[in-house]
């Protein structure tokens, strides 16, 4: 067998130059599988990266390498260090020195990510995460040099990306494009460059150079870095290539003749021979002769070798043979290159503008693909027939050139040689390890004795197998295509096919039936100023849930563990049950009533209503109202300020430890020191304090669930969402200097009549819940009454909504919430002044407030409500009541969930 050494395909590889001092150039899109493999062998005892998306993230497995591998434990100190696996520096990034990296979700390396859910640049990439922004270093940059990124945000929608800083951290220079300007964030992926300052002011390194660091605005992907024109290009190491051919012609094979013309370590397969597709793998190129006949031992090893060896095939004559398509000669010696792949690889370094001369003499022959082939990218065509294409790209890739046993002996001399090198250099880029087909998923949806099961599968162009009654599946099993829907017990086997891949493991999973349960019973025991609510369920063993805006999911609503007490507001309650042996049941509601509230005792007319709103509370001239972006504004500042003057007031006595008088001086509030802001619109509200730090986190929203213990913005209890949630936005009550009284405080700035109530949306930005936050009332503005205070969520971010009523006749009075004790950090999202006005009078349990009454013409208004009939902006999620007004004077009302 001969055997020629291949060494002129030499390709570009980033690598150290020899005897340089510093590293120039990082490529972030091909990770080797030795670092693969040190990725997936770290020492469990001390784990260095994980490859699940999870803060309790584990080491990862072999089953799910193609992912993103998650560090989990700091390489560096402060002034950084090497990314190392398994103990060994990852040569991708050697060179860089990283800082900080280690928390939850900081850095990854991307492996073949998945990219189905965003339309990213590609799968493998250097990831600097969100959830903790970190930077690394480029050590050894000279003055005056230009630094190259390709970056792209993680979330398509946003802008996001890097910037770079002379020295260690990110107080030194910022560098700037080549035009001077500030280098922007992407959303889509994009190629960037910075340029170091000729004479920076930073002190240099001992040897004159400077290092940069790069530092994350947010979630980004960098595929590449190079520092001024980067390394010189190494060469690789030798590609090995097979070339498939009847070994009787291999004197008189131009393509052979060619190929081995270019090195020695060509293999020369003999068609005949008995060999394996696993064997093929060892290869960087497989070539396909045109002298292999459709008889030959080799051909169908070929063939099943495609996508899992990279192939380039020189023989059209195969697809019949293969029964993947069928040839189409032609009259033509010019191919036609489609304008959208004149940059392609395969072209490089050909004129192509008047088409691709193939052959010298006579004709072209295609090829008309069949099935297996049909979605492949079509490079080259000759009037129908497909002169060159490509099959599954960028991993063990295809690539055809149209030749057979008559063409080969008459190429176009002129291109072929860099056409052939083009094509084996395309190919043999593209090897990578073979890889097992991901597992299919299977997940179950319950319904009353009848189970519905869903395969997935990772690898989207996968063709699942499954069977039902215990066997193990093959490719002659059924072919999962939609849900299945089982009534009794089964036990489902399923594995998944894919094109290039090993086939998976084979999946087991016990599909299971179960009953619905029985939709809860709600009872009620109206006595005169409370309503007691049981709720039960006949089916046993079963959780009951409940809310108040129609909540359907178990962990968003309340468990119910002991009869609920309604004191304050009629509302309508809703419940289902799930758990145990049971699907979730039917939905029960039912309307609850107050006896002591009725039309003329409820109070849902809105007086006033304050609501951190971006609109009016970011101010228009921020530097005269504070700092920063509506998402955290601080007004008047971060810093506290002095509430306390210069001005004595007066002096006590107060006798110490030891027994001796010591003089206590009271110091004057300082008049000066009133702060205020004024919505820009006017809204009878306004923002004042006497030292006491507040932001306006106006972008800040929270989610109308049941909290349940998780992560997150929510409710604190089922009972805090009476009547709908907070709106969008939350005023922070901060710090204050060390012994002076909290003076913040949102106030209105007119009066409202008694009797009214007070209902605050307020939530708890600490870890404690001890604020004191008092709902005050004054008649003169300066002299105020505490009339009830605000509850305080147990758990940091939850919500409560609290009511207070203030039932002094007559009374025209200001309203404030302000802070008295306790930490920092209470924040409120809404203060509603409610009265029994217009709407009130209308109220009804038993139309839930607002009259039904037949109509006949066109609709001319509509408006919604909160079950309690507090009318609203627009509709939020729950339970919304929608009354619509007709030409003809009626109304209609309708219920809404949403």
């Amino acid at each position: 067998m001969k055997k020629l050494l291949f060494t002129v395909l030499a390709v570009t590889a980033f690598s150290l130059i020899a005897n340089a001092q510093y590293r120039k150039s990082w490529d972030f899109t091909k990770w080797s599988d030795e670092t693969v493999a040190n990725l997936l062998s770290v020492n469990p005892s001390n784990s260095e990266w994980s490859d699940i998306e999870k803060a309790d993230a584990s080491a990862p497995t072999e089953t799910s390498k193609n992912n993103c591998f998650w560090e989990v434990s700091s390489h560096g100190t402060a002034e950084g260090g090497q990314l190392t696996a398994n103990g060994v520096v990852i040569k991708e990034t050697e060179g860089l020195l990283f800082t900080h990296t280690g928390k939850n979700r900081s850095l990854a390396i991307a492996v073949n990510y998945p990219t189905a859910l965003n339309d990213y640049q590609g799968p493998s990439y250097l990831w600097l995460g969100s959830k903790n922004i970190n930077y690394f270093m480029i050590p050894g940059v000279e003055a005056g040099t230009t630094i190259k990124m390709g970056i792209e945000s993680h979330k398509g929608t946003d802008a996001r990306g890097v910037d770079l800083f002379i020295g260690n951290g990110n107080s030194g220079t910022k560098l700037l494009a080549p035009d001077g300007t500030a280098v922007p964030y992407p959303t889509t992926y994009q190629e960037f460059e910075w340029v170091v300052p000729d004479a920076p002011t930073e002190t240099p390194n001992e040897d004159g150079t400077y290092n940069i660091t790069v530092r994350n605005s947010n979630g980004c992907h960098i595929y590449f870095i190079t520092v001024g024109e980067g390394d010189a290009p190494a060469v690789e190491e030798a590609r090995n290539i097979a070339y498939v051919t009847d070994e009787s012609t291999v004197d008189s094979d131009m393509a052979y003749i060619y190929t081995s013309a270019l090195g020695d370590n060509v293999t020369v397969i003999p068609s005949s021979a008995n060999v394996t597709v696993d064997s093929l793998l060892y290869y960087d190129a497989v070539v396909v002769s045109p002298f292999v006949t459709a008889d030959a031992a080799m051909t169908p090893v070929l063939k099943s070798a495609i996508a899992y060896a990279p192939m380039l095939n020189l023989n059209t004559d195969m697809y019949a043979a293969w029964g993947l398509g069928t040839t189409n000669a032609t009259a033509e010696n010019v191919a036609t290159v489609d304008a959208a792949n004149a940059e392609e690889a395969l072209f490089a370094g050909l004129d192509i503008t008047a088409g691709l001369q193939i052959v010298a003499d006579g004709g072209i022959t295609g090829v008309t693909l069949g099935d297996y082939f049909a979605n492949d990218v079509i490079w080259a065509k000759v009037g129908d027939a497909v002169a060159i294409h490509q099959h599954n790209p960028g991993r063990n890739t295809y690539v055809m050139l149209p030749f057979n046993q008559t063409s080969i002996m008459m190429p176009a001399e002129e291109t072929f040689a860099t056409l052939l090198t083009n094509a084996l250099k395309v190919v043999s880029d593209s090897k990578t390890s073979v890889k097992s087909v991901v597992k299919p998923g299977i997940t179950e949806a319950y319904d009353d004795k009848a189970t519905t099961v869903t395969i997935t599968c990772a690898n989207g162009d996968a063709k699942v197998y499954y069977t039902i009654d215990g066997t193990e599946p093959t490719t002659a099993s059924n072919v999962y295509t939609e849900p299945l829907v089982f009534t009794e017990p089964v036990t489902i086997k399923a594995f998944a096919v894919a094109d290039g891949y090993y086939n998976s493991d084979v999946v087991e999973f016990q599909v299971s039936i179960y009953a619905k349960a029985a939709a809860p019973t709600i009872s009620m025991n109206n006595e005169a100023t409370q309503t007691t609510i049981t709720l039960s369920c006949a089916s046993e063993g079963a959780d009951i849930y409940y809310s108040y805006n129609g909540i359907s999911k178990a962990a968003e609503a309340q468990k119910y563990t002991e009869p609920i007490v309604l004191t304050e507001e009629p509302t309508e309650i809703f419940a289902f049950a799930v758990g145990g042996q049971f699907v979730q049941s039917d939905m029960a509601s039912e309307y609850v009533s107050i006896n002591s509230i009725n039309a003329n005792t409820i109070r849902i007319d809105t007086l006033a209503h304050f609501d951190a709103n971006q609109t009016d509370w970011y101010p228009e001239t921020p530097a005269e109202g504070g700092t920063g972006e509506a998402k955290a504004h601080y007004y008047w500042g971060k810093n506290a300020w002095e509430y306390y003057s210069t001005e004595v007031e007066r002096e006590e006595i107060v006798k110490g430890s030891d027994g001796q008088d010591s003089v206590v001086y009271i110091y004057k509030p300082n008049a000066e020191a009133i702060k205020v802001i004024t919505p820009n619109t006017e809204n009878g509200w306004i923002l004042r304090s006497q030292g006491q730090v507040l932001t306006g986190e106006l972008t800040s929203a929270a989610t109308n669930i049941v909290g349940n213990g998780a992560t997150g913005y929510y409710a604190q209890t089922a009972e805090d969402m009476i009547g709908g949630g907070p709106t969008k936005g939350k005023i922070s009550f901060g710090g204050k200097v060390s012994g002076n009284p909290y003076t913040a405080s949102i106030e209105t700035t007119v009066k409202y009549a008694a009797p009214f109530d007070v209902v605050v949306y307020c939530t708890n930005g600490n870890s404690k819940n001890d604020q004191v936050m008092e709902v005050q009332v004054s008649e003169d503005g300066a002299t105020w009454t505490q009339i009830g205070l605000l509850k305080m969520a147990p758990n940091q971010r939850y919500f409560t909504k609290t009511r207070i009523a203030y039932n002094e006749d007559g009374k025209q009075v200001y309203v404030r919430l302000a802070q008295t004790g306790g930490s920092t950090k209470a924040q409120v999202y809404d203060i509603y002044i409610l009265n029994n006005g217009e709407y009130s009078k209308k109220y009804d349990a038993g139309t839930v407030g607002i009259e039904d009454i037949q109509n006949n013409g066109e609709t001319v208004s509509e408006e919604v409500f909160n079950i309690n009939g507090v009318r609203l902006n627009g509709t939020r999620s729950g339970l919304n009541i929608i009354r619509k007004q007709y030409s003809d004077g009626t109304f209609k009302t309708v219920k809404v969930v949403r």
